[in-house]
């Protein structure tokens, strides 16, 4: 914009009626308040504590961990589960975990709600209690285990969603032993790529 044409613009902004200005801002208001029309078939998801989101889309009683927002549920903005503070009983170890990995498309956030954690994030390691939160970035080599509590919780955000809802479905098969190049075809499957093992007890001690 010419310095003319800004001074001309302003000086009749400086003219402008209080009632033209009013006018102006509410006009603007209107439009920023504004809903748009495919908006109104978004519906509030509520689920109860201790019941988990199913793939369609019922809410059933679930074991250690909860799927509370399911892709389907965000137009495929978010993913959310939550593990509840409970005591670390056998299949949970209290110093099992994620092994390395990466996402390819997602962000994955981590806030703790009970015990403690250990988490490594290119290569940096933190340890994690109560109330902590972590943001592992997509394309980012990240893994984190539980750091010997006896008891721990944690919830998990995944944005955008991808697969990620599906990925921690239970399945009648994830106790059956794999091989490594199944166990890399598995994390593939859901936009991710397997990197190494996880943090070993020696490096979640020597975390502080």
């Amino acid at each position: 914009m010419d310095r003319r044409r800004f001074l001309a613009i302003t000086a009749a902004a400086g003219a402008a009626s209080l009632a033209d200005l009013q006018a102006v801002e509410a006009a603007r208001a209107s439009q920023t308040n504004s809903v748009p029309a495919h908006a109104s078939a978004r519906k509030p998801v509520l689920v109860r504590a201790g019941l988990s989101r199913r793939p369609d889309g019922t809410d059933v009683p679930d074991g250690p961990q909860q799927t509370v927002v399911r892709s389907f549920d965000s137009e495929g903005r978010l993913a959310a589960f939550v593990i509840p503070v409970s005591p670390l009983t056998p299949p949970r170890s209290p110093f099992g975990g994620a092994p390395l990995h990466v996402h390819h498309e997602q962000d994955e956030w981590l806030y703790i709600l009970g015990g403690e954690f250990v988490a490594e994030v290119g290569g940096q390691r933190f340890r994690l209690k109560q109330g902590d939160s972590l943001l592992m970035p997509m394309k980012v080599p990240h893994r984190w285990s539980n750091a010997g509590s006896p008891s721990n919780g944690a919830i998990h955000l995944y944005t955008p969603a991808g697969m990620m809802d599906v990925s921690w479905d239970p399945s009648p098969d994830d106790d059956k032993p794999q091989t490594p190049e199944q166990r890399k075809a598995d994390f593939e499957r859901y936009g991710m790529t397997l990197l190494g093992g996880p943090l070993t007890k020696e490096e979640i001690l020597a975390t502080v």
